[in-house]
């Protein structure tokens, strides 16, 4: 039971949020904006009125007035407060199971008695009476008061993602793992802020957020999908932009948690060797392709190690001398190589891979150069301030074999 009631509060918060990116691509005007979180879920702002929408995702098969009744109390209360805008729209959008758009009651006067109106020990009360609001203030409200049933959630979901998809010109799969994954950020980025100021978004900002910002799969993308498809959508995505072609330079970041797993099965020396093999291999590789760069969440000594290791096997690497001093001109060098005899393929290599510590890579990040895409394989947050670049920011991976899946389809 509590795993159902976490996953429908997850799902309710998925729902508002899919709420607020629909609204904000609604918008007419570019200079139209929406405060996440604000008087109510979502505060819409345009040239001429201000509407607050309460967003509600309910398993009711049907409308019943105790299930309207709280969030329209919330609506009326902020109403009648002198010092609320006289010209503020109020407007519930309430998903119930077996209800659709279009057939909503007509909440009028003795309709909104009726909603405000429960029992408590068995007694009848009547909230407006015990508020002392009038008939009058009750009517004036109903004009600035709208009640929408909201469409199901998948279904609602899928128009976010036609609308982008309309938006930026691009496919289905673009719309749902890049466009929609990006809108999806931003808006939860904004409901965490403090400041009020802060959670405003306008049309123009958020569109252009959305077509610039680089960081994909976030966290709440996949806590309503399964592993398995997750993994595959990245997969899909990874094709999709080519970012693993050999030709284009790659840094790796692996994380703690998964460098100190039960990495048994593919120890981090076999799992470099494998890359390697497949991205920089001698006399098999193109001449444009570029060593993998790996930055490791590790100890210093498992680092010396693992060097030690590559050391032993011959297979030779740019750490840019970080445990003597570590130069960045050194570690951004592009390797000498040696052509085949008909010039197409690698034939010899200064280095086959470059490897830092986390440590070390980000202490030097303003001086090392912009990779074509930077892969983050942790389940921290990891700040990102290359300018130019795809950034992958790919949680939930358990352990190298789960990386290598991925670096190696």
């Amino acid at each position: 039971m509590a795993t159902r009631e976490a996953f429908a509060t997850i799902k309710g918060y998925y729902y508002q949020f899919d709420t607020s990116i629909l609204k904000l691509l609604e918008l007419q005007n570019d200079s139209d904006s929406i405060i996440v979180e604000g008087i109510e879920d979502i505060d819409i702002k345009t040239a001429t009125d201000e509407t607050t929408v309460q967003c509600k995702y309910l398993s009711k098969p049907r409308f019943i007035n105790s299930a309207v009744r709280e969030p329209i109390i919330l609506m009326l209360d902020h109403f009648i407060n002198p010092t609320t805008p006289n010209n503020l729209n109020y407007n519930l959008y309430a998903h119930f199971e077996n209800e659709t758009p279009g057939n909503e009651p007509i909440i009028d006067l003795p309709k909104l008695k009726e909603i405000l109106t429960y029992s408590e020990n068995k007694v009848e009360k009547h909230y407006e009476i015990e508020k002392s609001i009038t008939d009058r203030t009750l009517n004036a409200f109903l004009l600035q008061f709208k009640f929408q049933f909201g469409l199901e959630f998948h279904t609602q979901q899928q128009k976010v993602i036609e609308k982008l998809r309309d938006k930026f010109n691009c496919s289905a799969f673009e719309a749902d793992t890049l466009y929609y994954n990006n809108a999806l950020r931003i808006v939860i980025d904004k409901s965490i802020l403090r400041n009020t100021a802060h959670r405003e978004i306008s049309k123009t900002e958020f569109i252009h957020s959305i077509d610039c910002s680089k960081r994909l799969f976030n966290e709440w993308f996949i806590r309503l999908r399964s592993k398995k498809e997750y993994f595959k959508l990245i997969a899909q995505n990874l094709k999709s932009t080519r970012t693993l072609e050999p030709s284009r330079a790659k840094y790796i970041f692996i994380g703690k948690n998964i460098l100190e797993s039960d990495n048994s099965e593919l120890p981090l020396f076999s799992f470099l060797e494998s890359l390697i093999g497949k991205y920089y291999k001698l006399n098999s590789s193109l001449r444009d392709s570029k060593p993998l760069t790996f930055i490791l969440d590790c100890e210093e000594s498992a680092l010396l190690e693992l060097k030690r290791a590559l050391i032993g096997s011959e297979i030779l690497f740019n750490d840019g001398y970080e445990e003597i001093m570590f130069s960045t001109q050194i570690f951004n060098k592009e390797p000498i190589i040696n052509k085949s005899g008909n010039g197409t393929k690698i034939f010899k290599s200064s280095y086959f891979l470059k490897i830092v510590s986390k440590e070390t890579f980000f202490q030097n990040f303003a001086h090392i150069n912009s990779p074509s895409s930077f892969l983050i394989f942790s389940k921290e947050n990891i700040n990102n301030r290359f300018s130019s670049g795809q950034l992958f920011d790919i949680k939930y991976c358990d352990d190298l074999k789960d990386v290598h899946k991925l670096l190696n389809p």
